[in-house]
């Protein structure tokens, strides 16, 4: 009852904080034995590594941990009461007592914030030795916890029940995802009825890192079966969609869905009929579902009677996100007559991608047949005599930072290349460990490397990063020297490369800091006044750094935030370009339609002329933490869209769905010369309005194609 209470106490905002904190210590040991039992505050505390979360680190103190204070502002990470670690494996938190004490319970005080990316931790693990040699598991925290990731919410752990006895207890928090934060533990002495002595596992300090990570997987495991135990009873599960509607029936079933992109995959009665014109991607999907009892081989076929059209099928391999989602997303491509396997119970997402030569009209036809029955699905194609190609100079810039040096694209360089021009990036950008301003073009023989690459995109970024490579003696006259010298030559080897000068941009800082401001100002002003075809980027992330600079930027790239968009809309007269970028992650449970499709739309809506997200191929940035199919094998999860199969890459739903909003933007501009801008913007605000039905995409989309045709 007294969590009840907490988290209905906790939901009322800030009026209600204080009292929020003052219950969640009451929880921590029981209000009826509290804090005479507590011994934390007697023993020596380690920690290992030393909190280093930004807001706080220099405040923060290891003895916080045990001096029952607890955080007090609304935002829990804010407060320095509370520890906090950003980017790390795990957290190790000792604690040594002069002479053995009886351990009876353990707690721990942690957060959760989804909107700001802190995860409830994966594991909570409790040891207790005498020798720091040999130590007794005593458990993990977070399995005698309900809780889950919220909005917001502090979640009080326990370990009871026990009973053991050492000098030295260990805790040790494995996150998920880039944060950790508790603000007071508590190790209560005495003995517990309900324990069990002598039931605990010994693990030797060195066996100790092999244990931690068994522990680690088996808790993912955990997370995974009990999210989608939820998304059973839910009936929400992308791959559980189909289990009503296939209940009672015999053999494999295929049925149309109202769109490939939305995350729900709503089945609807017959086949969504395809109305495009030449050039123009267009998109369709089926769930292919075995009800039965035992695996299913299928033959899965497909033909096209319209004239001249491009047809490509592909099943979405699930992947793991790093929210406990399983989620379609890889395109496996399937050829025409393949064998499919399916498991009991298994749903397949198929995708068909369709792309028109010519003009005229037909039908694609999508079957499958095993051993009982054969099913068959009719879309018929209507292909107008408009194309794509007389659009294609109303197209937004789109950059996703590819950076050719990433692991996930070491060997795939060629493959990426193509993929990305297939999906309009036309941004080049050269990153900070590839450029080396301090090393002459000609020498630098990772850039030259690089450029092989250039060719087919028509705008370069040079991301320098000053926040880190702003060496001695930075904007001396000598460097300044050095610099214009390095510029020149690398300016030449990308004119060479058919890229127009007025095309090429410094990017100095990444998010411009207010620390920053100044000295971005004065290399902009100088760089200007020395080369005056030089041209700036940069990417704002709040509205302040907008106000400073703004003006005086070449490329504008905003964060997709409510306030930045107002003080754009409001307050700023933008001089340059205007771009869009956003961040989300878990990359691969992000809405396909939603976030990656709709991106296009928010941009028009707004009259932004680019769009972006980080990361095309962002996997990881520590040793072992390269691939892409496992979203747990770094300290937070991948941003890529795109997966690896030999040398080349795969493309997934979402890069798709982004795709295809890069389409619509297009139709979008053009609808706007025709019907007008008022009409437009109608259609697109409609669309926004309605971000849960992805259909409504289409519908649009239709309506153009329909007006552009004419």
């Amino acid at each position: 009852m007294m969590r009840k209470i907490l988290n209905i106490i906790c939901s009322g905002g800030t009026r209600y904080a204080k009292m929020c904190i003052i219950i969640a210590g009451c929880l921590m040991t029981s209000c009826a034995d509290t804090f005479s039992q507590n011994i934390a505050d007697k023993a020596a505390i380690a920690v290992t590594p030393a909190p280093n979360y930004t807001l706080t680190k220099d405040k923060s103190q290891k003895e916080m941990l045990t001096d029952g204070r607890y955080a007090s502002v609304l935002s829990f990470w804010k407060d320095p009461a509370a520890l906090g670690w950003q980017n790390v494996k795990q957290v190790t938190i000792d604690f040594s007592f002069d002479k053995p004490v009886q351990v009876s319970r353990v707690n721990l005080n942690t957060v959760t914030g989804q909107k700001a990316e802190v995860s409830m931790p994966l594991s909570v693990l409790v040891f207790i030795s005498n020798d720091q040699q040999q130590w007794q598991f005593l458990g993990d925290m977070t399995e005698q916890s309900g809780a889950k990731d919220e909005y917001y919410k502090i979640i009080p752990l326990s370990l009871k029940g026990l009973q053991a006895s050492g000098k030295y207890v260990r805790v040790l928090a494995i996150p998920n995802g880039s944060y950790f934060f508790t603000d007071e533990i508590q190790i209560i002495a005495g003995k517990d009825n309900a324990g069990k002595a002598g039931a605990y596992k010994t693990v030797s300090d060195n066996d100790l890192p092999g244990f931690i990570k068994t522990c680690r997987d088996a808790a993912i495991g955990k997370r995974f079966s009990n999210e989608a135990s939820s998304a059973a009873v839910a009936k929400s599960a992308p791959l559980s969609v189909m289990s009503a509607t296939t209940s009672g029936q015999s053999g494999v079933t295929l049925v149309p869905l109202a769109s490939p992109f939305s995350p729900d995959l709503q089945a609807v009665n017959s086949p969504v009929p395809i109305e495009t014109f030449k050039g123009l991607s267009s998109y369709s999907g089926w769930l292919i579902s075995n009800p039965g009892s035992q695996s299913a081989t299928v033959t899965l076929s497909y033909t096209s009677s319209a004239a001249d059209l491009g047809v490509n099928v592909y099943w979405a391999k699930p992947v793991k996100s790093r929210d406990f989602k399983v989620i379609p997303d890889a395109l496996m491509e399937l050829q025409s007559g393949a064998s499919v396997e399916l498991a009991p119970k298994e749903n397949r997402l198929i995708l068909m991608k369709t792309q028109a030569r010519s003009a005229g009209n037909g039908k694609v036809t999508l079957s499958i047949k095993d051993p009982r029955h054969t099913a068959s699905s009719e879309l018929p194609v209507s292909v107008g005599n408009a194309s794509l190609s007389g659009y294609m100079n109303l197209r937004p810039d789109v950059n996703v930072w590819a950076y050719f040096s990433d692991p996930l694209l070491q060997g795939r360089e060629a493959s990426a290349r193509q993929d990305l021009l297939n999906h309009y990036v036309n941004t080049f950008v050269i990153p900070p460990g590839i450029l080396l301003p301090n090393v002459p073009v000609a020498s630098n023989q990772k850039l030259q490397a690089y450029l092989q690459y250039i060719k087919g995109f028509d705008k370069v970024l040079l991301y320098l990063d000053f926040s880190v490579n702003a060496k001695s003696g930075f904007l001396s006259d000598a460097w300044k020297q050095s610099f214009l010298t390095w510029y020149d030559a690398l300016m030449k080897a990308i004119m060479s490369a058919g890229i127009s000068a007025d095309n090429v941009y410094l990017y100095p800082f990444d998010e411009v800091k207010p620390a920053q401001l100044n000295t971005f100002q004065q290399f902009a002003d100088w760089i200007k006044s020395a080369r005056k075809d030089a041209r700036i980027f940069a990417t704002i992330s709040n509205a302040g750094t907008l106000k400073s600079i703004g003006n005086n930027l070449d490329i504008c790239q905003l964060f997709c935030s409510p306030n930045i968009l107002r003080e754009k809309q409001q307050n700023y007269a933008p001089r340059g370009k205007n771009w869009l970028y956003d961040i989300k992650k878990p990359t691969k449970s992000l809405s396909p339609y939603g976030y990656y499709r709709l991106m296009a739309w928010k941009a028009y809506a707004s009259g932004i002329t680019g769009i972006g997200f980080w990361q095309y191929a962002d996997v990881g940035h520590e040793a072992n933490a390269t691939s892409v199919w496992d979203d747990f094998d770094g300290k937070s999860a991948d941003f890529a869209v795109i997966y690896d199969d030999g040398n080349k890459v795969l493309s997934s739903r979402r890069w798709e769905a982004f795709k295809a909003g890069v389409e619509d933007y297009m139709l979008l501009s053009a609808y706007a010369r025709k019907a007008g801008q008022q009409a437009a913007m109608d259609l697109c605000r409609n669309v926004l309005a309605n971000e849960g039905q992805a259909q409504a995409a289409e519908d649009a989309r239709k309506k153009m194609i329909k007006t552009l045709g004419n």
